[in-house]
């Protein structure tokens, strides 16, 4: 009796854990979700990858957790205690195992297919909108590899960038085709801008005590190579101007004023076809401090003034939140 009792909770211990032992393959599952489907690049974050990196990603960190290492203990010594004794679980064990595997290598072989079809429809499309933008010699000796896979963005050297540079082309915005070429230049060579805008200042004859601001929109590189004199691009630039300087000794309320009006009436004229759409910005400094900052509006023709908090306007000024009628 004792014996039948033994072989009875023996038998029920075998049945509980086969169907533990065939449960413990479940979380291996979610690799073939992460496969096709991506997964975050972090933990708690981050751009989604894919493929085989994907899986990789995801193993680690369910290592990590850890429930893949405890599902694979208990199978390794299920499968050799109890499992590997009896053939036909045996037999299922080995299916299992094996449709898991060609289905974790499909996962992961069905998005580098994906990635590779990807890759070569944009390739040529990418050289091709960045000849026409900025000249063919930017993308001479270039290379082009899929960084992000929803984006569509893509990794891109250039001669116009230092060997260790790169920039980004994302080939499936609202609006199109997007690049930061420019910005991504303008980090690597740090006096560009304020060449270019000494280069404005002198097209637009500014007064002495005056400066533009502006931002560079586009550069035609054409045969450019980086370290060559950025100078030579400078007339191939288009941009857009949105502030004006004005360095002065000590202003009263009513000098602060005529330089509202002198700035609109004179200086505006000649960039307002390059100006932010709706406003510029004029800053007007006293004894090299900033003093006021000035929304100038044309459409109402209005300037908004305001001081810096820092200054010692705030006291003797009653121009602050005032709005300017201009002429």
């Amino acid at each position: 009796m004792a014996s039948q009792n033994k072989g009875k909770v023996k038998k029920v211990f075998g049945i509980i854990g086969a169907v533990l032992f065939f449960l413990s393959y479940l979380p291996f599952i979610l690799l073939i979700e992460v496969g096709v489907h991506g997964t975050m690049s972090g933990l708690f974050g981050g751009p989604y990858i894919y493929g085989f990196d994907a899986i990789a990603h995801y193993f680690l960190w369910l290592c990590i957790v850890p429930i893949y290492p405890i599902c694979i203990i208990y199978q390794l010594i299920f499968g050799i205690v109890y499992i590997r004794k009896r053939k036909v679980l045996k037999i299922v064990t080995i299916a299992v195992v094996t449709c898991l595997i060609t289905a974790i290598l499909a996962a992961g072989i069905y998005y580098e297919v994906k990635k590779k079809d990807l890759y070569e429809a944009d390739r040529e499309l990418i050289i091709e909108y960045l000849s026409d933008k900025y000249g063919e010699g930017v993308t001479r000796d270039i290379s082009v590899s899929l960084v992000n896979f929803d984006d569509r963005q893509y990794r891109v050297t250039s001669p116009v960038l230092p060997d260790n540079g790169n920039f980004s082309v994302y080939t499936s915005t609202a609006d199109g085709f997007y690049d930061d070429l420019v910005e991504t230049y303008m980090r690597w060579d740090e006096t560009f801008e304020e060449d270019f805008d000494a280069y404005i200042d002198e097209q637009y004859d500014m007064p002495e005590n005056m400066s533009l601001e502006c931002v560079p929109d586009s550069v035609y590189f054409g045969d450019f190579i980086y370290g060559d004199d950025h100078s030579e691009l400078f007339e191939s630039v288009d941009y857009t101007i949105y502030a004006v300087y004005v360095e002065e000794g000590d202003l009263t309320d009513d000098e602060v004023v005529d330089i509202i009006n002198a700035v609109w009436e004179e200086q505006y004229p000649k960039f307002q076809d390059v100006m932010t759409t709706d406003h510029y910005m004029l800053f007007i400094k006293e004894n090299g401090e900033f003093a006021f900052s000035i929304v100038v509006s044309p459409e109402p023709r209005i300037a908004y003034v305001s001081i810096y908090t820092s200054s010692d306007y705030q006291v003797h000024t009653q121009l602050n939140g005032e709005h300017i009628d201009l002429p």
